[in-house]
């Protein structure tokens, strides 16, 4: 899902994709957490990945749900424009 935004009077999308965990043990359910990219220009087709929203690490931010995934960048987002 890709979603556009005005963020500080700058239009922005952010895509927000769903991230399997796989586990080694069978008899554990799969996680699904997310991910979220942000483009600072419209993507198109084409655009597969965006910039994105990494960690501490600078490995990529696992969220708990779409939604918080659009709230985290949203403010980081306020933050760098």
């Amino acid at each position: 899902m890709t979603e556009q935004q005005i963020i500080n009077g700058r239009k922005v999308w952010i895509k927000v994709e769903p991230y399997h965990v796989k586990r080694s043990n069978p008899n554990i359910i799969p996680i699904e957490y997310f991910t979220a990219s942000y483009f600072l220009q419209q993507p198109t087709s084409d655009d597969a990945g965006g910039e994105p929203v990494n960690d501490d690490d600078g490995k990529q931010k696992l969220f708990e749900s779409p939604v918080a995934a659009l709230s985290y960048t949203e403010k980081k987002l306020e933050k760098m424009l």
